[in-house]
């Protein structure tokens, strides 16, 4: 079972019970459906399962930058502080504190300012369709991000920016349409987290 930041026996009981009721949906046999459990339970939307887009072995893409101990690439705050730093060990960059141009979102202007670091990292978008145009523009560049984790949402470029990052051959997760958000961003990189230790012996 997934860390889910439980800890006290009320909590685990809870995920535990969470989880049987999510198995009705999605059974968890392998690790894509894994993610989609703890998507599902994120959102409390079992549709949720049927927008989520799996691209160039992102899963074992995902276990193997959070084992290397990658540093993320986040657009916004809310990103930053889900992710489960009990296992989390690599360094977090917030691109909307790192602006520093006021004719682009916050969020354009920090991917743009952290290109740097977004070599070799892990990126997660949970907000900003501004981020995911920005971050497809360095990658056109030739940045290569280990891992794209993308969820914009809303109805001016998100659907848009999300399949701009689907045409690139970098491994990534994204989301189909206008939904999404930071919390099912989130999801996803801890559930990546979670299978990276699930497992210490497992093969990549």
């Amino acid at each position: 079972m997934q860390d889910m930041g439980d800890t006290t026996v009320k909590a685990k009981e809870i995920v535990k019970r969470s989880y049987e009721i999510v198995r009705r949906f999605v059974k968890g046999e392998t690790d894509e459906e894994k993610v989609l459990q703890r998507c599902i339970i994120a959102t409390g939307d079992v549709n949720v399962k049927d927008i989520i887009v799996f691209k160039n072995d992102a899963i074992n893409a995902g276990i193997k930058a959070v084992r290397e101990g990658a540093n993320a690439i986040v657009d916004v705050k809310m990103v930053a502080v889900g992710i489960n730093r009990r296992l989390y060990s690599g360094e977090i960059f917030v691109a909307v504190e790192n602006s520093d141009d006021s004719e682009m979102t916050r969020a354009m202007s920090g991917i743009y300012r952290l290109k740097e670091k977004i070599e070799g990292s892990i990126v997660a978008i949970g907000n900003a369709p501004s981020a995911a145009i920005a971050l497809c523009d360095l990658m056109k560049k030739g940045v290569r991000p280990k891992i794209v984790i993308a969820t914009p949402v809303g109805f001016v470029n998100a659907a848009k920016s999300k399949e701009m990052i689907r045409r690139f051959d970098v491994p990534s997760v994204t989301t189909l349409g206008s939904r999404g958000g930071s919390t099912l961003c989130v999801a996803i990189f801890n559930a990546l987290i979670s299978l990276a230790y699930e497992r210490p012996d497992r093969a990549l």
